[in-house]
């Protein structure tokens, strides 16, 4: 491997620590969760027979078409959630518009430096703030593969900023239990597939009466950080549907401090924010 020389940081990744409220606002949009409809399954062999096999499936197993990630496939995997490198890229226009990334260092021909291992290290700058991430290809080649390496490294720093970070704990998860089933076990989950220990979703301990927690308090917390911020309140009002919170009670700013539900609260200032653009009244957003 050449001799690597580092990049210098961004000028602005030694910005102040502080977060002005812009900055602040802009950083509350990357941790509003991604739409259903943006989430995408990747599904991963655990059974290394099947991954070793000419045909992707061993004899113990078969194929079949899976319901989550759509691929005819070995039943012995299991499917990761992500958002795609669009997907992504879009949040981070909306975060920030002069977002920007650059390898940690680069090679004697100039050109971002990977590791022995076929990985690259990044810096992520959004909103003044930098993170570093890490992205591979899975030992592919080629120049598919560079871009996935990117791809997979800004989803990685991203991730430091709070953007898809439920996914990533739902996948870090999974994917752990599939390599060491009998942790997995302890967890509730054994090989992908619920075991009768499996902690109850949200929607089933709903119905039973048990503990979860409350997305209300997150979700105000949420839409008090990016108040001025018409597209982050479009996603958080959609969220709050996602969470059934639509019709809960909330308290509305200074100096009214007026009671209403969740959802007309945000409608309401989103319409203001869309009015003030000099836009068309947004009505439905999900």
């Amino acid at each position: 491997m050449p001799q690597g020389t580092e990049a210098p940081a961004s000028s602005t990744a030694e910005g102040q620590t502080s977060h002005t409220q812009n900055q602040a606002a802009g950083l509350a949009v990357l941790r509003v969760p991604f739409p259903t409809e943006q989430i995408q399954a990747l599904p991963k062999l655990w059974c290394k027979r099947c991954s070793d096999s000419r045909t992707k499936v061993c004899e113990d197993h078969r194929k079949t078409q899976c319901k989550e990630c759509g691929n005819y496939i070995t039943t012995a995997h299991v499917d990761l959630s992500y958002v795609g490198h669009a997907e992504l890229t879009n949040r981070l226009l909306d975060a920030d518009p002069l977002w920007d990334w650059e390898p940690v260092a680069f090679d004697q021909r100039g050109l971002p430096q990977l590791d022995e291992n076929g990985g690259l290290w990044i810096r992520l700058t959004v909103c003044g703030h930098s993170r570093l991430g890490y992205g591979d290809s899975q030992g592919k080649k080629g120049p598919n593969a560079i871009k996935e390496a990117i791809g997979d490294a800004l989803r990685n720093a991203a991730m430091r900023f709070g953007a898809a970070l439920d996914l990533w704990a739902k996948s870090d998860l999974r994917e752990a239990q599939t390599e060491h089933p009998k942790t997995a076990e302890d967890d509730g989950y054994v090989s992908g597939r619920p075991s009768p220990s499996r902690q109850e979703s949200p929607s089933v301990a709903a119905a039973s009466g048990g503990d979860q927690e409350d997305p209300l308090p997150r979700l105000v917390q949420q839409y008090q950080n990016c108040w001025d911020n018409r597209l982050a309140l479009v996603q958080v009002r959609i969220d709050g549907k996602q969470s059934e919170v639509s019709d809960r009670s909330v308290q509305g700013p200074p100096p009214g401090n007026e009671w209403t539900t969740f959802d007309a609260l945000l409608e309401s200032r989103i319409n203001e924010l869309q009015a003030a653009q000099g836009g068309d009244t947004e009505r439905n957003v999900a």
